[in-house]
């Protein structure tokens, strides 16, 4: 099985997702992400990531 590289675009629209509460957090992000928006596990990290400077810049 061969998975597409996803675009920059889908992994700021996932972390900003994440940034606004979209995420259930009784359950882990990452396989939350991957579903939702069809990243890579590293790419899920990378949108974690830009979802905590969206957050941090916020404040």
């Amino acid at each position: 099985m061969t998975e597409t590289p996803s675009t920059t675009s889908d992994i700021a629209a996932a972390a900003q997702w994440l940034a606004t509460g979209g995420v259930d957090r009784t359950r882990a992000a990452v396989p939350q992400i991957r579903q939702r928006f069809g990243l890579t596990a590293a790419e899920a990290i990378a949108a974690i990531r830009e979802s905590n400077l969206i957050k941090a810049r916020a404040h």
